[in-house]
């Protein structure tokens, strides 16, 4: 496996560089925009603007530093019937700080092919943390303009899924639905390559391992290629299409869990610890965006070799619609094949309607982990170019133990990134 990747590697790696209008990076890898940078209104809310800020961004003509503050603050209130109590025990109604993180990403060179990425949590709030603070990702990069190519190492997210690669503070949805499928950050060394005419295509794989040492960890080898079937960027309309493969190598205990779209709750869905050798993932993507409305999917499968258990097969899918009443719409970044979040072009901020519908079953061979249906409702208020505010009702149905139980929840977040 190791050799495999080592091969694509050396046929030729790693990317280009970012398009967005936010920083300029390295002059020869920067995408031209599709668009000029809007100018900012005096937005309503209090905003900090760029360069305001206690935390400088720092640009030299051989270094670039680019500070970032990502604050999330939830309330969520839930009500369950009584079979759902019998199912998962009570589930509390919770205020928390979903997200407390400081990002430092920047470029060092002359040519400023060389580039870094850090993200550190703090993880005071969860008492189950013995650590206060923690470093999620921490990774460097090095670019080939001429192959439109980087290669980047060290700690990071495996590209699989579009709602891996999405940041949750910029998508349209409150929280990843694919999360049991999604593996978390590991170590290990990823290629991504442009491709195609105008930069439209975009290929990313990679080898990684969660844990470094002999018989330690999980290895395994991921891959996501991702294109637009239709780029109209001055009529603000594109279709991204994508599919991502992911191979684990397991020899020991495998476990697939996840929650409702839900954070404060509990794991709905859960299959315990169960012997595996290893675990193929296939998924599928797509995002049709037209102006202010944009209309998501996407579904992933795995297939577990588990002769134990009967060699089980999951599943989980979703389908979302979103409409920003004020108009604006959703740019797209070709180096991390996503949507860029809204950038509000009235005093008063952008206003979207969110409604999705979700599908995760982890049952399978011997295997009940349970099956979830949740719809959901709500509307983000887009107050400025930091300020965002949400609020999102849902409901759930879980089959698990032979019974349907029910579970209505209310989100309310605040969010403030930088």
């Amino acid at each position: 496996m190791r050799r495999a990747f080592l091969a694509m590697v050396l046929a030729g790696a790693s990317p280009a560089a970012a398009e967005s209008w936010k920083l300029p990076i390295a002059p020869k890898l920067t995408i031209p925009a599709d668009e000029p940078a809007p100018k900012l209104p005096d937005y309503a809310i209090p905003d900090i603007r760029a360069g305001k800020l206690f935390i400088p961004r720092i640009q030299t003509s051989v270094a670039t530093a680019k500070p970032g503050v990502e604050l999330i603050f939830d309330g969520t209130v839930m009500d369950q019937d009584e079979i759902s109590r019998e199912q998962l025990g009570d589930q509390a109604d919770k205020l928390e700080i979903r997200s407390a993180r400081l990002q430092l990403s920047g470029e060092v060179g002359l040519h400023r092919l060389l580039s870094y990425s850090m993200k550190i949590d703090y993880n005071g709030f969860d008492a189950a943390e013995e650590d206060d603070f923690s470093i999620n990702e921490f990774n460097v990069s090095f670019a080939i303009p001429a192959w439109r190519t980087k290669i980047s190492m060290g700690q990071m997210r495996e590209d699989f899924g579009y709602e891996a690669v999405a940041s949750m503070s910029i998508m349209p949805q409150s929280e990843r639905m694919m999360s049991p499928f999604i593996s978390p950050v590991n170590t290990g060394v990823k290629v991504m390559h442009l491709l195609g005419p105008e930069n439209r295509m975009l290929l990313t794989y990679g080898l990684f391992k969660d844990e470094w040492g002999e018989g330690k960890g999980h290895e395994a080898v991921s891959a996501r290629f991702t294109g637009l079937a239709i780029d109209q960027p001055e009529r603000h309309r594109y279709l991204h299409l994508g599919v991502a493969v992911r191979s684990s190598v397991i020899n020991g205990e495998m476990r697939y869990k996840g929650k409702p779209g839900i954070n404060a709750a509990g794991n709905y869905v859960d299959t315990g610890d169960f012997p595996a050798s290893d675990t193929r993932h296939v998924g599928f993507e797509m995002l049709y965006s037209q102006g202010p409305f944009t209309l998501m999917a996407e579904h992933i499968s795995a297939r577990v070799d588990a002769p134990d258990v009967g060699n089980p097969t999951f599943h989980g899918w979703y389908v979302l619609g979103s409409w920003v009443i004020s108009g604006e719409a959703r740019s797209y970044d070709k180096t991390k094949g996503v949507a860029n979040r809204i950038v509000p072009l009235q005093r008063w901020g952008a206003p979207e309607l969110v409604a999705r519908y979700a599908h995760v079953e982890l049952n399978g061979g011997s295997i009940n982990g349970g099956r979830f249906e949740r719809v959901e409702a709500g509307v983000n208020w887009w107050a400025t170019n930091h300020w965002k505010f949400g609020l999102l009702a849902g409901h759930v149905w879980l089959d698990r133990f032979g019974e349907t139980g029910q579970t209505s929840s209310l989100l309310t977040r605040v969010q403030w990134t930088y």
